[in-house]
């Protein structure tokens, strides 16, 4: 079932239904569907068509006029589908799982991804001048005086 926004929709139902064939509909699908959001959603399209005349009305101006909510062609072309076809063969049958052969792989694997390669030194080009260490010294510790007010 497709749950859509529009209770005719929701129900199966052609928008000139009445109030009562749409609570007698919503009575069949909650017998047959399983699941708890496809029956709060014909539990909320039964309120919505009984509740208010013009929110049915609107709802109604919403749906499709000739909805087909069964088409026997269609039927007729799903039926043989049902069900998946019988089939004479034997299945093949899974391998069995070589544990030596597997733990083997992985070693290999896990030997590749962990060889550890030293990466090379970046030269240091930029020169700091002395003036500007002693600028960043005295900066560094004019912001400590302000955590020690003993210092």
């Amino acid at each position: 079932m497709m749950i859509s926004n529009n209770p005719f929709e929701v129900l199966g139902l052609d928008p000139r239904a009445t109030e009562e064939q749409s609570v007698q509909q919503a009575g069949r699908l909650r017998q047959r569907c399983t699941d708890e959001p496809a029956l709060t959603a014909i539990r909320q399209a039964v309120q919505t068509l009984t509740g208010n005349a013009d929110d049915r009305q609107l709802h109604a101006l919403l749906a499709h006029p000739r909805p087909a909510y069964e088409w026997p062609a269609l039927e007729k072309c799903l039926s043989p589908h049902r069900r998946p076809p019988a089939t004479t063969a034997t299945p093949n049958v899974c391998p069995t799982l070589d544990l030596a052969e597997f733990t083997a792989l992985l070693r290999a694997l896990l030997a590749e991804e962990l060889e550890l390669t030293a990466e090379p030194f970046e030269p240091v080009t930029a020169k700091v001048e002395p003036i500007e260490l002693f600028r960043q010294a005295a900066e560094a510790h004019w912001q400590s005086l302000l955590c020690d007010p003993g210092a």
